[in-house]
């Protein structure tokens, strides 16, 4: 199959390199609605060394200009003709995964040409994910069925350590909180999130248990030797679970929940997909959920699996939400949640001066200033976050989050 490929990609080699056209129809796939486009490559610099500079490395070149970009082109284009099985064969004789659905799989294969290319070509891969650790967290909070402006209190505070390098988890941290403005928990809450009364009666208030998470990541070197982004599936967790609750608790809101990788925006770019849930990610790339659904450590778990099967596939994991607000005690103050991109990059006051760049890797400027958003009273914290400023249009809308605290007759 490779050497039928790179047969034809020798024999249209004079054929002027036709134009990719983004706008072509999408294509659906299982649940997710699939853009047909090849991969776009990002400004790529050239590796070069003292005993190599050969006229071709020392000239200055343009974006693309390179002829692996066209044989990779002409390559993506034979990958898209190839049926599932054929992608299958294919991924099966190089030793790759071979779970997915069809567009999964066509990426897959592409990231692996695109790798092995421009290795040959002796020209530098985009950057990999620079952290040493992702850290996934999943807050389970008290609720009610159908009360939109419920004051959440976290009840479960799960995080899973994923080494990037390995690919593997490397260790968990896990505490139920006992809530203290609803003390008892609703019958709805019990029911979806499977945390019992006796469970969080038992456990150290939220305060004590972010001690721990502290302690935890301090043993871990967490930003003290290793880097580490914090990762979730959507903004909530940190933009209104935490803040809430840290405005509740009377504490200040933690440095590094104030930026975080969601996960679902990496999922979606890279795969050329619509947003999604755990459960629809988790199908689409070949594997099932495991564990209790709303149950936290079970989700995060989850999340991890999935973010483990994006590294093998070669996605960078960079932060691409902040959130803007104030770092005090003070009670009336909300908060907004901000994408990360070349015309928003991420604050400095936010960001160690090695992470001091935007979504595109421009650095950031002096003039960045940090955005902070006052409401009127205390009551306005829910509706303040339902208006989050999710610049992308398709974003995950606060219907999903009122959603997430429906129970599914299924």
């Amino acid at each position: 199959m490779e050497a039928e490929m790179e047969s034809k990609l020798s024999s249209k080699s004079d054929q002027p390199l036709r134009e990719h056209n983004e706008g072509e129809e999408a294509k659906t796939s299982g649940s997710l609605t699939i853009t047909k486009k090849d991969i776009d490559y990002p400004v790529l610099q050239r590796a070069t060394t003292d005993h190599s500079k050969s006229k071709k490395d020392v000239a200055s070149v343009g974006e693309f200009s390179d002829p692996v970009y066209k044989k990779l082109a002409r390559l993506n284009g034979e990958i898209n003709k190839m049926t599932k099985d054929q992608l299958k064969a294919k991924l099966t004789a190089l030793k790759l995964d071979t779970n997915g659905v069809k567009e999964v799989l066509k990426r897959r294969l592409k990231n692996f040409y695109k790798k092995q290319k421009l290795m040959k070509a002796r020209i530098k891969t985009p950057g990999s994910t620079k952290y040493d650790y992702l850290v996934v967290i999943d807050f389970e909070a008290t609720c009610e069925r159908e009360v939109d402006d419920y004051q959440h209190e976290i009840i479960e505070f799960p995080a899973i350590l994923v080494d990037v390098a390995e690919m593997t988890i490397a260790d968990e941290f896990h505490s139920y909180c006992r809530p203290v403005l609803n003390p008892r928990l609703t019958d709805f809450c019990v029911q979806l999130t499977g945390i019992t009364q006796t469970k969080v009666a038992a456990a150290p208030e939220f305060p004590q248990v972010l001690t721990s998470f502290s302690e935890w990541m301090q043993a871990h070197h967490l930003g003290d030797g290793h880097s580490f982004a914090i990762v979730t599936d959507g903004p909530w967790d940190m933009s209104r679970f935490l803040h809430m609750q840290c405005q509740f608790s009377g504490l200040d809101f933690p440095r590094w929940a104030r930026k975080w990788v969601n996960i679902r925006k990496v999922y979606s770019n890279f795969y050329q997909c619509r947003r999604c849930g755990i459960e629809a990610m988790l199908i689409s790339l070949g594997m099932s959920f495991e564990g209790q659904l709303h149950c936290g450590r079970d989700d995060a778990r989850n999340i991890a699996r999935i973010a483990m099967r994006l590294l093998s596939d070669g996605v960078t994991f960079k932060i691409n939400e902040y959130l803007t607000q104030s770092t005090n005690r003070r009670k009336d103050r909300t908060a907004e949640v901000e994408n990360v991109s070349s015309s928003n990059p991420i604050p400095s006051d936010i960001c160690s001066e090695d992470e001091l760049e935007t979504g595109d890797g421009a650095k950031v400027t002096d003039e960045v200033k940090t955005k902070v958003k006052a409401s009127k009273v205390d009551s306005e914290l829910s509706s303040g976050v339902k208006k989050l400023s999710l610049c992308d249009e398709q974003d995950e809308g606060i219907e999903d989050l009122l959603a997430y605290y429906k129970l599914q007759s299924s």
